[in-house]
Protein backbone atom coordinates (compact mmCIF):
# COMPACT_ATOMS: atom_id res chain seq x y z
CA UNK A 1 0.00 0.00 0.00
CA UNK A 2 2.87 2.03 1.05
CA UNK A 3 4.52 1.50 -2.11
CA UNK A 4 1.34 2.75 -4.43
CA UNK A 5 1.09 6.01 -2.17
CA UNK A 6 4.85 7.03 -3.23
CA UNK A 7 4.58 5.31 -6.75
CA UNK A 8 1.76 7.22 -7.47
CA UNK A 9 3.04 10.65 -8.36
CA UNK A 10 5.86 9.16 -10.58
CA UNK A 11 3.65 6.49 -12.42
CA UNK A 12 1.01 10.42 -13.20
CA UNK A 13 4.24 12.22 -14.13
CA UNK A 14 3.26 11.48 -18.07
CA UNK A 15 5.43 10.54 -21.25
CA UNK A 16 9.35 9.95 -20.84
CA UNK A 17 11.94 12.24 -22.21
CA UNK A 18 14.30 11.09 -24.54
CA UNK A 19 17.82 11.17 -24.92
CA UNK A 20 17.68 14.77 -25.73
CA UNK A 21 15.76 15.72 -22.88
CA UNK A 22 12.76 16.96 -24.95
CA UNK A 23 9.43 14.30 -24.25
CA UNK A 24 8.80 11.74 -26.35
CA UNK A 25 6.68 11.30 -29.40
CA UNK A 26 3.24 9.68 -28.75
CA UNK A 27 4.42 7.52 -31.54
CA UNK A 28 7.50 6.45 -28.94
CA UNK A 29 5.22 4.42 -26.82
CA UNK A 30 4.40 0.99 -28.65
CA UNK A 31 1.43 -0.89 -28.47
CA UNK A 32 0.78 -3.32 -26.01
CA UNK A 33 1.48 -7.01 -27.96
CA UNK A 34 0.69 -9.32 -24.74
CA UNK A 35 -2.76 -7.84 -23.48
CA UNK A 36 -3.49 -11.13 -21.82
CA UNK A 37 -2.29 -11.91 -18.11
CA UNK A 38 -2.83 -15.11 -16.03
CA UNK A 39 -1.48 -14.83 -12.40
CA UNK A 40 -1.70 -16.65 -8.99
CA UNK A 41 -2.60 -13.47 -5.81
CA UNK A 42 -1.76 -14.67 -2.37
CA UNK A 43 -4.76 -13.43 -0.15
CA UNK A 44 -6.33 -10.34 -1.80
CA UNK A 45 -9.66 -10.57 -3.49
CA UNK A 46 -10.25 -14.57 -3.11
CA UNK A 47 -9.76 -13.88 0.48
CA UNK A 48 -6.50 -17.11 0.91
CA UNK A 49 -5.44 -17.16 -2.47
CA UNK A 50 -6.88 -17.33 -6.08
CA UNK A 51 -6.06 -18.18 -9.64
CA UNK A 52 -6.82 -15.21 -12.26
CA UNK A 53 -7.20 -14.30 -15.97
CA UNK A 54 -7.24 -10.81 -16.80
CA UNK A 55 -7.75 -9.12 -20.22
CA UNK A 56 -5.62 -5.60 -20.61
CA UNK A 57 -7.74 -3.21 -22.93
CA UNK A 58 -4.93 -0.69 -23.96
CA UNK A 59 -7.47 1.66 -25.52
CA UNK A 60 -9.20 2.44 -22.62
CA UNK A 61 -6.40 1.50 -19.54
CA UNK A 62 -8.42 -0.78 -17.89
CA UNK A 63 -8.42 -4.46 -17.40
CA UNK A 64 -11.03 -7.61 -16.76
CA UNK A 65 -10.39 -9.79 -13.96
CA UNK A 66 -12.01 -13.20 -13.59
CA UNK A 67 -10.39 -15.61 -10.88
CA UNK A 68 -10.86 -18.77 -8.56
CA UNK A 69 -10.00 -20.28 -5.39
CA UNK A 70 -11.00 -23.68 -3.64
CA UNK A 71 -9.79 -24.60 -0.40
CA UNK A 72 -10.75 -26.99 2.20
CA UNK A 73 -10.15 -27.83 5.94
CA UNK A 74 -11.04 -30.44 8.54
CA UNK A 75 -12.04 -28.64 11.44
CA UNK A 76 -13.49 -32.20 13.72
CA UNK A 77 -10.94 -34.48 14.72
CA UNK A 78 -13.34 -37.58 14.19
CA UNK A 79 -11.30 -39.03 10.69
CA UNK A 80 -11.22 -35.56 9.00
CA UNK A 81 -14.65 -36.22 8.18
CA UNK A 82 -16.12 -32.61 9.10
CA UNK A 83 -14.69 -30.11 6.83
CA UNK A 84 -14.74 -26.31 6.07
CA UNK A 85 -14.92 -25.64 2.43
CA UNK A 86 -14.43 -21.96 0.67
CA UNK A 87 -14.43 -21.23 -2.80
CA UNK A 88 -14.51 -18.09 -4.20
CA UNK A 89 -14.72 -16.17 -7.29
CA UNK A 90 -13.13 -12.41 -7.85
CA UNK A 91 -14.77 -10.53 -10.19
CA UNK A 92 -13.10 -6.99 -11.14
CA UNK A 93 -12.46 -4.17 -13.46
CA UNK A 94 -9.45 -1.89 -12.69
CA UNK A 95 -8.35 0.86 -14.69
CA UNK A 96 -5.00 1.73 -14.84
CA UNK A 97 -3.12 5.00 -14.06
CA UNK A 98 0.88 4.65 -15.34
CA UNK A 99 3.99 4.56 -17.66
CA UNK A 100 4.47 1.75 -20.00
CA UNK A 101 4.64 -1.12 -18.06
CA UNK A 102 4.55 0.43 -14.76
CA UNK A 103 0.97 0.87 -13.02
CA UNK A 104 -1.66 2.10 -9.96
CA UNK A 105 -4.02 0.27 -10.46
CA UNK A 106 -7.92 1.59 -9.26
CA UNK A 107 -10.43 -1.55 -9.17
CA UNK A 108 -13.89 -2.24 -8.59
CA UNK A 109 -16.14 -5.72 -8.79
CA UNK A 110 -17.16 -8.43 -6.22
CA UNK A 111 -16.38 -11.68 -4.77
CA UNK A 112 -18.94 -14.50 -5.37
CA UNK A 113 -18.32 -16.50 -2.44
CA UNK A 114 -20.08 -20.03 -1.12
CA UNK A 115 -19.01 -21.49 2.57
CA UNK A 116 -20.03 -24.73 4.34
CA UNK A 117 -18.77 -26.40 7.07
CA UNK A 118 -20.55 -30.02 7.11
CA UNK A 119 -21.56 -32.14 9.88
CA UNK A 120 -18.97 -34.71 11.15
CA UNK A 121 -19.08 -38.60 11.65
CA UNK A 122 -20.20 -38.42 15.06
CA UNK A 123 -23.29 -35.84 14.13
CA UNK A 124 -21.80 -32.83 15.69
CA UNK A 125 -23.08 -29.90 13.43
CA UNK A 126 -20.94 -27.15 12.29
CA UNK A 127 -22.98 -25.18 10.27
CA UNK A 128 -23.25 -21.31 10.55
CA UNK A 129 -25.49 -18.39 9.84
CA UNK A 130 -22.81 -17.75 6.96
CA UNK A 131 -23.25 -21.08 5.19
CA UNK A 132 -24.36 -20.95 1.09
CA UNK A 133 -23.49 -18.91 -1.02
CA UNK A 134 -22.93 -15.21 -0.70
CA UNK A 135 -21.35 -12.00 -2.64
CA UNK A 136 -18.54 -9.36 -1.13
CA UNK A 137 -18.25 -6.29 -2.73
CA UNK A 138 -14.24 -5.69 -3.24
CA UNK A 139 -11.56 -2.91 -4.75
CA UNK A 140 -8.35 -2.78 -5.47
CA UNK A 141 -5.68 0.41 -4.90
CA UNK A 142 -2.01 -0.80 -5.55
CA UNK A 143 0.73 -1.16 -7.54
CA UNK A 144 0.75 -3.57 -10.96
CA UNK A 145 4.09 -4.42 -12.93
CA UNK A 146 2.69 -5.73 -16.18
CA UNK A 147 5.09 -5.80 -19.40
CA UNK A 148 3.97 -4.67 -22.72
CA UNK A 149 5.55 -7.13 -24.90
CA UNK A 150 5.17 -10.25 -22.63
CA UNK A 151 6.75 -11.32 -19.62
CA UNK A 152 6.68 -11.69 -15.64
CA UNK A 153 3.93 -9.60 -14.25
CA UNK A 154 3.72 -8.86 -10.14
CA UNK A 155 1.70 -6.58 -7.76
CA UNK A 156 0.87 -5.56 -4.70
CA UNK A 157 -2.63 -3.67 -3.44
CA UNK A 158 -5.02 -3.15 -0.85
CA UNK A 159 -7.77 -5.58 -1.31
CA UNK A 160 -10.96 -4.59 1.09
CA UNK A 161 -14.13 -6.38 1.10
CA UNK A 162 -16.93 -5.35 2.45
CA UNK A 163 -20.29 -7.71 2.77
CA UNK A 164 -23.22 -7.00 4.55
CA UNK A 165 -21.90 -4.05 6.48
CA UNK A 166 -18.82 -5.48 7.64
CA UNK A 167 -15.49 -4.60 6.45
CA UNK A 168 -12.45 -7.03 5.76
CA UNK A 169 -9.16 -4.51 5.51
CA UNK A 170 -7.25 -6.63 2.92
CA UNK A 171 -4.61 -6.76 0.88
CA UNK A 172 -2.61 -8.99 -1.65
CA UNK A 173 0.21 -9.61 -3.81
CA UNK A 174 0.30 -11.42 -7.26
CA UNK A 175 3.15 -12.86 -9.95
CA UNK A 176 1.89 -14.27 -13.31
CA UNK A 177 3.14 -13.84 -16.97
CA UNK A 178 1.59 -11.62 -19.29
CA UNK A 179 1.07 -12.43 -23.12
Amino acid sequence: MMLAIFAAPLLLLGAPASVSGEPAAPSAVSERTAPNVVFAEALGSGLLYSVNYERIIDTWNIGLRGGVSYFTYAVSSYGASGNLTLVTFPLLASYYFGWRSHHLQLGLGATILYTKVATDSQGTRFDGERSGPGIAATGVVGYRFIPRNGGVSFGVGFTPLVRTSRFLPWGGANVGYAF
